[in-house]
């Protein structure tokens, strides 16, 4: 399996670069000008990259993965095909297209750039194999000449589809290095112990939460992250805690909405760490017989873990408090 796609992939970059400027005064920003027009350049380039990683609704890789398990076995028997199936055709040009238009803007972004070629151009050869067995599963062919098409091109179509999910994996690294480096940048340019300054250390500290959380991703458990993960969470704590105060220094109010959803990614963190010290995802793990067939708490706890920090950062991206 390849990289997935990064857990929350929204145009953040915008929100998060301008937060830096907070609290310039004039004559800076107008010093800044061509360097601030830059930087927006590449933030309208970063989101196209984003809207083309946003609109592959399944990955490539996802796709391969369940072609090779349901439809090469079932060509590989040599009796009549009775269905076939292969991933969504529109996502192949359609996503090839986005990247195309993201790749001709200025300025160039090296953590993506390269990436996205080698993408967009195994997508390209990826495109006439997939019309044509799209084409031919749409139509029921199969059912007229036993699967001999299917069988014919498959081979080229695993091959084609293997370094189309390969670079897709190379493509949403790239992603996510750039976009950990903005956040970081956002973070350690805004001014210190303000509102802007508490919401960018959320994004950051809330990212690299997740990114220690790998493990609880993938089923096997924070590991040797476990320190770390804790450490990010408490440091995100002390920025919502920040934040909070700061906002009610001008509004008694606050910001309600964005504190009930760092409080809510802070809580299913804790929960984590609580199933990962009390060993809870071993014992899941350790089941036999029917129990085995329960859902494990680490399903759960992902599930909570990745969705709270999207709404997090959803919120993040359109409050106005």
């Amino acid at each position: 399996m390849f990289m997935s796609r990064p857990l929350c992939m929204s145009a953040l970059l915008a929100a998060t670069l301008m937060l830096a400027a907070c609290g310039d005064d004039t004559a800076k920003q107008d010093a800044k000008a061509p360097e601030a027009s830059t930087a927006q350049a590449e933030i309208v380039k970063y989101n196209q990259y984003v809207d083309a990683a946003n609109g592959i609704t399944q990955s490539f890789d996802e796709t391969l993965s369940q072609y090779e398990q349901y439809m090469v076995p079932k060509l590989a028997d040599k009796k009549p095909v009775k269905d076939y199936v292969i991933g969504n055709d529109i996502m192949v040009l359609r996503t090839k297209e986005k990247l195309e238009k993201a790749m001709a803007m200025q300025p160039a972004i090296p953590e993506i750039d390269a990436a996205a070629k080698d993408f967009a151009q195994a997508l390209g050869k990826l495109a006439p194999l997939s019309t044509d067995l799209q084409n031919y599963a749409a139509a029921k062919t199969f059912l007229s000449d036993n699967g001999a098409l299917a069988r014919e091109k498959s081979p080229a179509y695993v091959a084609a589809l293997t370094e189309v999910a390969k670079a897709e994996s190379a493509f949403y690294h790239g992603i996510s290095v750039k976009d950990t480096a903005n956040t970081k940048e956002a973070f350690e340019k805004a001014k210190k112990d303000t509102v802007a300054y508490y919401r960018a250390g959320m994004v950051y500290y809330g990212k690299s939460t997740l990114n220690q959380a790998s493990g609880i991703f993938d089923g096997t458990g924070l590991g040797d992250k476990k320190d770390a993960f804790k450490q990010d969470l408490d440091k995100l704590n002390e920025m919502a805690l920040g934040f909070d105060k700061k906002t009610r220094e001008a509004d008694p109010k606050g910001c309600a909405s964005t504190m009930m959803q760092a409080n809510a990614f802070l809580a299913a963190g804790r929960k984590v760490l609580e199933h990962t010290e009390s060993g809870r995802y071993k014992e899941d793990a350790a089941r036999t017989g029917a129990f085995k067939m329960m859902r494990p708490t680490i399903v759960d706890d992902a599930y909570s873990l990745r969705q709270t920090f999207n709404n997090l950062i959803n919120n993040l991206n359109v409050s106005r408090c």
